[in-house]
C-alpha cells in the first residue's frame, strides 16, 4: 500500500473509530490489510496534523487538527495548551508544563515545531513537558511565551 493510500485510510479511522493508542492504529491497519509499524503510524499521525485529545467520557483519543492550525505552529501550540489544561512554572533554566493525564506528547510535539531559538529541548512524559532552556532569564521570557500562546496564539 503507497503512502497516501495508508494516509487515507489512517484518517478515515481517526474520524470514524475511538482509537486511544498507537498500537491500536496499528491493529486496526492491520485487520484492513495494511501492515505498519508503530514509528510509521507516528510520523504519519505527525504529517496529517493528528494529535491527542481528551475524550469526552475520560480517557483520550485521536482528532485531526483544523487545516489552519496545519500551517501555524503557534495557532497549534495555543490549541495544545488550552486542550491539555496547560498550567507552567519557571524553575531556574527550565519551564515545566503540567497537563492533563495523557496530553503532555500533544504539547510537546506542539513546542518543538515553534521551532524556538531559545528551546534548547524538550522531554514529554504524560502529563509532564520539561523545557530546557540555557538560563533563568530566557524560562521567563518562555514563560511569557506560554502565556501570550494560551492567551490566542
Amino acid at each position: 500500500m503507497r503512502k497516501r493510500e495508508r494516509q487515507q485510510l489512517l484518517e478515515t479511522l481517526v474520524r470514524q473509530e475511538r482509537l486511544s493508542t498507537q498500537q491500536q492504529l496499528v491493529a486496526a491497519l492491520g485487520k484492513l490489510g495494511c501492515r505498519v509499524t508503530q514509528a510509521t503510524v507516528s510520523r504519519d499521525l505527525r504529517e496529517l496534523g493528528v494529535q491527542k485529545v481528551p475524550g469526552r467520557r475520560g480517557g483520550s483519543r485521536f482528532e485531526i487538527r483544523q487545516s489552519s492550525e496545519r500551517r501555524s505552529p503557534r495557532a497549534a501550540l495555543a490549541r495544545a495548551l488550552r486542550e491539555s489544561g496547560a498550567s507552567w512554572q519557571e524553575a531556574q533554566n527550565l519551564v515545566v508544563v503540567r497537563s492533563q493525564p495523557g496530553t503532555a506528547p500533544n504539547v510537546g510535539r506542539a513546542l518543538d515545531e515553534q521551532d524556538h531559538p531559545d528551546i534548547i529541548g524538550t522531554v514529554a512524559g504524560d502529563d509532564t513537558v520539561l523545557i530546557v532552556l540555557a538560563d533563568a532569564a530566557r524560562s521567563k521570557k518562555m514563560a511569557r511565551y506560554l502565556a501570550e500562546a494560551a492567551g490566542g496564539g
